[in-house]
């Protein structure tokens, strides 16, 4: 009697299984992504000479909150997007913490370093459909990255904005490269402002560094630091890779 008791459940248990399996209701397990948030298309014509190759920082679109110098979000540009040609790039999923996107240099770590654009994201908070932002024709280079990150951000107040060219130096797009590389200083007679290739060699880098304080009349120094608190060295290094570059 046990023994055939047995033998009907087994055979009510296969047969449930045999069911279940007919009808197609088996789950599958797996990772996804979480959905919701905005769906941004950026459009952009990038050009660089690939410049980032080795340098340990990238080009990215990043999400970045308030509180955090660090990417929420980050997608890499590749090397080849950047070549002057219209490039399209879809992020999904941007969430609500999310304050700005930014096209940015970002270190290995996701930290920002210096920002070529900004798209705040508080007009498009709740939207659904595909939101579509053009941030235009961007030298995303080295000297790039010198004009729009560091000379546009901490140099023109004294070198060429408004009118004032402190030192005979204009910094301004269109003008910068060609009033520092291989030009003599005329304030320090015996140094170039940039030595081609030789970023040691280069006044600019000397007054920007610790012993360079008093080299000219002003303390360059310190407007570096005030700008770029949290990310001083890494900015150095990229000056650095820029002058060794030309």
């Amino acid at each position: 009697m046990r023994k055939s008791s047995i033998f009907a459940i087994s055979i009510f248990l296969l047969a449930l299984c045999l069911t279940a399996c007919d009808s197609g209701d088996i789950e599958e397990h797996g990772y996804s992504t979480a959905s919701g948030g905005l769906t941004l298309r950026f459009r952009a014509q990038l050009s660089s000479q690939n410049d980032w190759e080795e340098t340990g920082y990238g080009i990215v679109l990043a999400g970045f909150s308030d509180q955090s110098s660090y990417a929420v979000l980050q997608r890499p540009i590749p090397l080849a997007s950047m070549n002057g040609e219209e490039m399209e790039m879809v992020v999904s999923n941007v969430s609500n913490s999310i304050t700005t996107m930014e096209l940015a240099v970002t270190n290995t770590l996701r930290k920002r370093i210096v920002t070529f654009r900004t798209v705040s994201l508080e007009a498009y908070k709740g939207r659904v459909d595909t939101i579509d932002i053009d941030l235009g024709r961007i030298d995303v280079g080295l000297s790039g990255f010198m004009q729009q990150g560091i000379f546009n951000q901490a140099c023109i107040q004294c070198h060429g904005g408004n009118g004032r060219k402190a030192g005979t130096l204009d910094l301004t797009d269109g003008m910068a490269l060609q009033q520092l590389i291989d030009v003599p200083s005329s304030q320090k007679p015996g140094y170039t402002r940039i030595v081609s290739g030789d970023a040691e060699g280069s006044l600019l880098r000397m007054i920007l560094h610790e012993g360079g304080e008093n080299l000219l009349n002003y303390n360059h120094t310190e407007v570096l630091s005030s700008q770029f608190k949290e990310s001083l060295e890494d900015i150095k290094n990229l000056i650095d890779e820029w002058i060794n570059s030309l």
